[in-house]
């Protein structure tokens, strides 16, 4: 009998679909998209706001859910089965261990992704009659976008279940990025820029400030997402070390491109959000299979 890393990845997605958490967090991740859609629009100013307002407005969530469902979907991976002994099994068969950690990466990607996409179809079976609006190129450059962020904190996520032996250490590792990507990159970028320019970055900065923001994936895409939509997309936390004047300050001179003299660089564009995420998807997968390789699993 002849197996590959598509039978591992058809397993995992059918165990992951049955999973009630990843399940919670997508229909809470669909509320409040729908929330958000009836809420902001029906009782705001419809005929100012399109569909590009509506995707840098969505953006917000997406940073936080996102990632949250797909290293959710991902951390248990391999770990859950190398702990309960069904990993010894799976081993049993022909199976090389890259084909076990690629089957795992895209059997849980696929999940994640498509739960991007119904989202996204909510999104348009809602936004568009609610902004007479249908921007479709902006719909799926975000789309996909939205996809590739899911992927790779997915493939984050596996990587750190290969690499560790215990749920509980696989968790806090999962825990950790997440805090760190979410909340406090901000910190370590200001802390950066204050050590090098003797201050806090103000309303213009230098340009390689942002250089060290689309260094995190999740930063790189809420960039990325402002561009496509012409808009400046909040962060989902915000800790205010930079030295402006929030309440003075406008959407539009907060936008990366609004913040450095001169023309924008490269670094600023959204295709580079695809080599910021490509890295982490890569990186963390190269460490995680060196480690797997290398486990005992007895």
């Amino acid at each position: 009998m002849t197996v590959t890393w598509h039978d591992v990845a058809r397993k995992d997605f059918e165990d992951v679909v049955r999973s009630k958490l990843v399940w919670g967090l997508t229909l809470g991740f669909v509320g409040l998209l729908t929330f958000f859609l009836f809420v902001g629009y029906v009782s705001g100013n419809n005929e100012a706001a399109g569909m590009s307002d509506l995707l840098s407005g969505m953006g917000q969530f997406v940073l936080f859910f996102i990632p949250l469902i797909a290293l959710v979907a991902g951390y248990m991976s391999v770990v859950g089965e190398r702990q309960s002994g069904s990993l010894r099994v799976l081993m049993s068969y022909p199976f090389s261990r890259s084909d076990v950690l690629t089957g795992k990466v895209v059997g849980r990607s696929v999940v994640v992704g498509l739960t991007i996409l119904f989202g996204f179809v909510v999104i348009t079976v809602l936004g568009v009659p609610l902004t007479a609006d249908f921007a479709p190129v902006d719909l799926l450059l975000v789309a996909l976008l939205t996809v590739l962020l899911g992927v790779t904190f997915t493939a984050i996520a596996v990587a750190i279940s290969a690499s560790t032996a215990s749920r509980g250490t696989a968790l806090a590792w999962v825990i950790g990025i997440f805090f760190f990507l979410l909340v406090m990159w901000e910190a370590l970028a200001v802390g950066i820029y204050y050590l090098v320019e003797g201050s806090r970055p103000g309303l213009v900065v230098e340009p390689w400030y942002f250089a060290l923001y689309q260094l995190n994936p999740i930063e790189s895409y809420r960039i990325a997402i402002g561009q496509v939509t012409d808009s400046f997309v909040w962060p989902m936390v915000q800790l205010g070390l930079e030295d402006i004047d929030w309440a003075q300050a406008s959407a539009e001179d907060l936008r990366a491109e609004a913040r450095v003299e001169g023309s924008a660089p490269f670094y600023l564009s959204p295709w580079f959000s695809v080599l910021t995420s490509l890295a982490w998807i890569a990186v963390p997968l190269a460490i995680g299979y060196r480690r797997f390789t290398s486990a005992d699993l007895d």
